[in-house]
This record gives structure tokens, C-alpha cells and sequence, in this order.
């Protein structure tokens, strides 16, 4: 019963139709070619292709220079639809989905860019919840080959590259609004140079020191730096006053700053942070949700009040309830059941930890039985075990499962010293070192269905986005359509809504 229950309320739906598709009603901006998923892979050209791979020897660039000159060759695609763009280190991903599906849900064309991928690049561009197909994503490339290649000669980094699919295919298939998540940090990141009418500053982790700064005071400052004059900008308040204080000087000069305070529900103006705006209705408030989706919701609802989006705020509610993001609190049917969740940081570990709690206060879920684990390098190895040798003392968590991912943005974590690392916590745990993912899932899968006969105990998989999406592709989640939804369908047939 507990495991049907949490299967229906937060597994991804694979089986949902997309929404139907609508005209823009501009006669001046037809959309250009079929809208739909279309056909799924097989057609991306090699050359292409292996261009765009080749980009990712360039790295990090903390430049906008490359992206604006590329950005003008191109007519300037982010011109041609209103933004709002979301920073911050834990939360905006799930923020950026309710927002979008929200707009969506209002009647509006709605573009979606995130980033990094779990499987397949296409998720990084959604029009209305759907990843674009191979063959516009191939056609948006080829765009910007070209317009690279024109003298002097500019080359994007993989993820400016991708950036730029996503404001051609946002232009060129009639997009009326775009939620647009930063890559990493704010000043510098490419989705800076995108027309907001709106930024959101979600809560602030220890995270890129190399590149962002070495305290949180100072990564606050450059993410922050995404403010846009007489834009509004809406903040989740941070309770460390260094955190709060830099925050309001990369904003001391606009005068549309709100703070968002989740524990009291109401936005303050950061010039009178002592007079509440506006507190949310009861409605806004669902206790039976998770804490990182509640506190997502509230932020995108306040963003959309401030903003004026009436039709949008309207749609909140259906937007909140029929949000799957993959790869976040992500149950996925198996053997033993498996539960997903990207926590790549030690906030993310923190509160991917409470909400394991909170699903077994409701009784939503007994507490996993196993876990496999696997991170990239971390600032704090040790902040980012803490929780969840908690959790493991707590729940009484007899078997991790210690592996490596893949190599991503950041190198892998070797497996043997993650498991050293988490033995010299101290837990009663059987900690074992499987440095091959399918092997460690397969072990974990196995032990957890000899815990219990009658009731199999779920299989915890926690750490890097990049052992997240090995698990899926291992688990046959890894095609374009088991992402192509993250709306599902607005009737609820397909799905339970919790609110009801």
C-alpha cells in the first residue's frame, strides 16, 4: 500500500498524452515546422554532432562575450519572447517546472531551459513540458555552427552551445514565454544576456568555490547578479545574515526586491523587510506535500502574483500537482522499488533527507532498506555525508552500496574513498565499494527484496545527476519519451491529485 501510494502521487507518467498544441495568434510569427515530439533520435548529423561534443574541451568560461557575439549573428533570438530567469543552488529546477507549467496551463506557448541533462540533451529544451525533437535540436545546431564559423571565428562552450538551441528553437516555434534556468553562478552564466521580466534567487549552497568564490556570502553575490533594473526580484531568504547582506548589495540599486519568507509565507520589500507584502492563501499551503515542492510552489506562485500574471497564478494549483521532475524524489517501479534523487550538494543532501523523513511521518513510504550512493568531488565531503549518515542511524539502514558515476562537469569521487569517507562517520551499516553501477544496483535490488517477504524495502539511489541518469539508462528510463511529459495531462486521469 505504501509503495502504490507514492508510485501514483510522484512517479514520472510515461503513458500521459502531451497537451494539445496551440497558435500563437500572431500572424507576423508562424510556428515553423511540427511542433509535436516528433521522431526520436536517428537523426542527428555527425558532423554536427561530434562539433558539439568536441565543445565540451573548453570547460567553464566566465565571459558573456562568445555568447552575446553569437546571440547578434543570430538576429538575437532571446529578444523575441519575455523570460523568467531563476538562479540559486537547490530548488530551481522544480521551480522552473511549476512556472512553466503554469504559463503553459494559462494558454501560453512556453519554452523550458534547464541544465544538466539526466540521459539525453534534448531535456535540456521543453516547449510546453516536451523535450524538442533530434531533428529541430540538429536544425538549431547547425544555425549556430555556422554563425561560429563567420570571421573572427567564436567558439561556445557545450553548454553555450546549448543555450543557444534553446532561444532558436524558443523563437523559431513561437514561443510566448521562457523559464530559464542559470547553468552556474549568475553573472557570468550565458542565461544572464536573456530579456527577463522577472528573476527568482532560490536558496544558496556551498557549491563552485573554484569558480563562484569560497564562502556562501560570496557565491550569493554572483548569483544574485542576476537582477534586471525595475525588474522584479524575488528572493528565498537566507538565514545567514553574511548571506543576506550580500545579497542586498547586488541589488542596493533596484527598487522591485522582494524577500520570500517560506516560514512565514509572505514576500517582504527589501527596502521595509519589517512590512509583509502579501501573505498566501490557505490554498498555497498544503501540508500533505513534500518540503522541497512546497517551498518551490511558493516561490513560483509569489513570482507569478508580483508579476501580474493573473491567468498564470490562477494555474498554480493544477501547475504544482501535476509536476514530475525527473531525477528529484523520482520513484521508479523495479524489483524493489526505486527511489531517485539528485542531491549533489550538501543542502540537496540535507533536504532530500528530510523529505525521506517526511514520507515516513505520513506513512507515504517506509524508510529505504538500502542505498546506493555516488557523488562527484565535493567542498565538503564530510557536510555532504552528515545527513545522511543521520538518516541511516535513524532509519536503521543496514546495506549502502558505495559506486562512482560518471565523469560530468566534475570528476567522480573514487568509490573506495567515498566508502572510507562514510565508515569514518561511524554507522552499524554494511558499507561495500562497487565501483560499477549496474553491479552496485543489482546487489542493492537483490538485498532488498531478501529484507522483508511480503513487502520489498525501497532501494535508495542518492548523489550526482550523472549517477542518476547511468541508473536510468541501466533501468530502460532513458528514452526521450519517458521525458517527454513533465505535465501530465491537465484532466488528472492520468494521475492523483493529492489536493482533491
Amino acid at each position: 500500500m505504501f509503495i502504490w501510494l507514492i508510485w501514483c502521487l510522484f512517479s514520472t507518467t510515461l503513458s500521459s498524452k502531451p497537451i494539445t498544441r496551440h497558435d500563437s495568434g500572431d500572424p507576423q510569427r508562424p510556428f515553423q515546422g511540427d511542433r509535436s515530439p516528433g521522431v526520436w533520435g536517428e537523426h542527428m548529423r555527425e558532423d554536427v554532432w561530434e562539433w558539439l561534443d568536441s565543445l565540451k574541451s573548453f570547460g567553464y568560461n566566465p565571459s558573456l562575450d562568445n555568447t552575446a557575439t553569437l546571440l547578434s549573428r543570430l538576429d538575437m533570438p532571446q529578444h523575441s519572447f519575455p523570460s523568467v530567469h531563476v538562479a540559486g543552488s537547490n530548488g530551481k529546477g522544480t521551480c522552473c517546472a511549476i512556472l512553466a507549467n503554469a504559463f503553459t496551463l494559462s494558454g501560453k506557448c512556453t519554452g523550458l531551459f534547464t541544465s544538466p541533462h539526466l540521459v539525453s540533451i534534448n531535456e535540456r529544451v521543453r516547449i510546453d513540458g516536451s523535450p524538442i525533437s533530434d531533428i529541430l535540436f540538429e536544425d538549431c545546431l547547425k544555425q549556430i555552427h555556422e554563425a561560429s564559423n563567420i570571421s573572427p571565428v567564436v567558439s561556445p562552450t557545450f553548454y553555450e552551445a546549448t543555450f543557444l538551441v534553446a532561444m532558436l528553437a524558443f523563437r523559431d516555434q513561437g514561443v510566448e514565454r521562457a523559464i530559464i534556468e542559470t547553468g552556474l553562478g549568475g553573472r557570468w552564466d550565458s542565461t544572464r544576456l536573456v530579456d527577463a521580466d522577472c528573476c527568482i534567487l532560490t536558496e544558496i549552497s556551498l557549491e563552485h568555490t573554484e569558480v563562484l568564490g569560497d564562502t556562501l556570502a560570496e557565491i550569493a553575490e554572483e548569483k544574485a547578479a542576476i537582477v534586471r533594473q525595475g525588474r522584479p526580484f524575488l528572493a528565498t531568504w537566507p538565514y545567514d545574515n553574511s548571506v543576506r547582506k550580500a545579497i542586498e548589495r547586488a541589488v542596493r540599486d533596484h527598487d522591485n526586491a522582494w524577500w520570500w519568507r517560506g516560514d512565514r509565507r509572505r514576500a517582504f520589500k527589501f527596502s521595509n523587510a519589517g512590512k509583509p507584502f502579501r501573505p498566501l492563501s490557505s490554498k498555497t499551503w498544503y501540508d500533505g506535500w513534500m518540503p522541497y515542492q512546497q517551498e518551490a510552489y511558493q516561490l513560483a506562485s509569489m513570482a507569478l502574483y508580483i508579476m501580474g500574471e493573473k491567468k498564470a497564478y490562477q494555474e498554480i494549483e493544477r501547475a504544482r500537482t501535476h509536476t514530475n521532475w525527473p531525477g528529484r524524489m523520482h520513484w521508479i517501479e523495479h524489483d524493489a522499488p526505486i527511489l531517485l534523487d539528485c542531491a549533489h550538494n550538501p543542502s540537496g543532501m540535507n533536504r532530500a533527507c528530510e523529505q525521506i523523513r517526511f514520507l515516513k511521518s505520513r506513512d507515504m513510504s517506509p524508510m529505504p532498506g538500502v542505498i546506493v550512493l555516488g557523488t562527484t568531488t565535493q567542498n565538503d565531503l564530510d557536510a555532504f555525508l552528515q545527513p545522511l549518515v543521520e538518516l541511516i542511524v535513524e532509519g536503521k539502514i543496514g546495506h549502502i552500496y558505495v559506486t562512482q558515476p560518471p565523469k560530468g562537469r566534475k570528476d567522480p569521487v573514487d568509490c573506495k574513498q567515498l566508502a572510507d569517507q562514510l565508515i569514518s562517520h561511524g554507522t552499524d551499516a554494511e558499507i561495500v565499494s562497487i565501483e560499477s553501477i549496474d553491479s552496485a544496483l543489482e546487489e542493492a535490488s537483490e538485498t532488498a527484496q531478501k529484507l522483508d517477504d511480503e513487502v520489498p524495502q525501497p532501494v535508495l539511489c542518492i548523489g550526482s545527476i550523472y549517477l542518476i541518469g547511468a541508473i536510468l539508462e541501466i533501468l530502460g528510463e532513458d528514452s526521450l519519451v519517458d521525458f517527454q511529459n513533465i505535465l501530465i495531462s491537465p484532466s488528472g486521469e492520468d494521475g492523483i491529485d493529492p489536493i482533491a
